[in-house]
């Protein structure tokens, strides 16, 4: 029997509009169709990855020459009739997934059918939200605020009014505002007066109606973005699969993940010490222990850190967000067993116009042309995603040594 991978990452829009038949718009409707083919690289032999379309042959034949499992790839319809699906596995839970594969549901395991994914009611809403990561954020400030290295000064608050917000804002003037249901880097106001970024009022009153309330947190001084990448299993136990070093924009929007990293020694890598990880990641995992979240959820989830300067020293907040779901972060723990180990390199998602995409791996492979040994990549450009002439996302990977 094989799971079903759906890569659904407007999972939160989902939430935060509430009902069954929500659609998000258009231009990230074609990131989740464009970028589909990603979950095959944390996928196993005979699993199934949704598609409209199967990937191109010699895209396909490249990749499982370097040890990618054989994956089915099909619309739901044709997978159907030719798969024994045992669980569903989105990239996110909502109550569009549940609505949208209700009958799918019910053809898989015995066992999928114990799971806390199999259903879904209210609880499972509030579950999903930044409250349990502000819930989280609390215990770690009460049980190791005197910790040298590991620090949450201010735990994230919820706010349910204009009024609270302005009481909140007068004795914390520099902060980041979170709507409750938005992913990692998206749904956040910046308020830093001295950088010029004004407190957007319509934006705060919008964010209140919409969801009835938001989260604030004073801002911290960041230096470098990382996660924690674990898993949730049946029985409360919490598994700690990796770290996961990556790259955003200037707003905080994922564009891609660090392979091998460091790439250099730095100040950051030093500090970033093995024991340490583990410290934090034994922290983190006896704090969210105190949710019992395996009652509403099993599977990956990723608890998106910082490094930040507090005055003259270094410090991690280590539960800046988390995500109850798949996430990029889990795409970034298994690339690199594609690659040699004394490579370094990158892999990044990009937008393109129609036509662009295709033009662009055949111009990258020829300028930094692939170098395989023993089945590892060495260096050079390769595409992540499948050639499409119509794509508007797309992901590649660049390696050097």
């Amino acid at each position: 029997m094989s799971s079903l991978y759906i890569f659904n990452p407007t999972g939160e829009l989902a939430l935060a509009n509430g009902t069954n038949s929500y659609m998000p718009p258009k231009n990230l409707r074609s990131f989740e169709k464009d970028l589909a083919f990603l979950p095959s690289y944390f996928a196993s032999t005979g699993d199934a990855v949704l598609m409209e379309n199967t990937p191109d042959e010699d895209f396909l034949n490249f990749w499982q020459q370097l040890g990618l499992p054989k994956i089915k790839y099909a619309p739901i319809n044709s997978l159907l009739k030719t798969s024994n699906i045992e669980a569903i596995k989105p990239w996110s839970w909502n109550q569009v997934i549940h609505q949208k594969y209700k009958s799918v549901k019910e053809i898989c395991s015995r066992e999928f059918k114990t799971s806390p994914n199999y259903i879904w009611n209210q609880e499972h809403k509030m579950f999903f939200s930044r409250n349990s990561a502000n819930t989280i954020q609390k215990y770690i400030h009460n049980h190791y605020n005197n910790h040298a290295c590991i620090s949450i000064k201010n735990p994230a608050i919820n706010l349910y009014s204009l009024k609270e917000f302005e009481q909140w804002i007068n004795s914390n003037p520099i902060a980041i505002i979170k709507m409750p249901w938005s992913s990692s880097g998206r749904g956040i106001h910046v308020i830093n007066p001295q950088n010029n970024l004004a407190i957007n009022y319509p934006w705060i009153q919008g964010a209140l109606n919409q969801q009835g309330f938001i989260t604030a947190e004073p801002l911290l001084d960041k230096v470098f973005d990382f996660s924690f990448q674990m898993e949730i299993k049946r029985n409360g136990q919490i598994d700690f699969n990796g770290v996961s070093f990556f790259n955003n924009d200037a707003k905080g929007h994922f564009i891609g993940g660090n392979i091998n990293w460091p790439h250099k020694e730095s100040e950051i890598s030093c500090f970033l010490n093995r024991a340490l990880l583990n410290e934090t990641a034994s922290i983190l995992t006896e704090s969210i222990k105190t949710i019992n979240p395996h009652q509403y959820y099993e599977g990956p989830i990723g608890i998106d850190a910082i490094v930040y300067k507090d005055g003259d020293t270094t410090k991690i907040h280590p539960c800046v967000d988390i995500n109850w779901r798949y996430n990029m972060g889990v795409v970034n723990i298994n690339v690199p067993k594609f690659v040699h180990k004394a490579s370094k390199g990158a892999w990044r998602i990009g937008s393109f116009k129609p036509r662009e995409w295709n033009d662009f791996i055949a111009l990258n492979k020829k300028t930094t042309p692939l170098i395989v040994n023993q089945n590892k990549i060495v260096s050079g450009f390769v595409n992540m995603t499948p050639p499409n002439e119509n794509a508007h996302f797309a992901a590649w990977m660049d390696i050097g040594r």
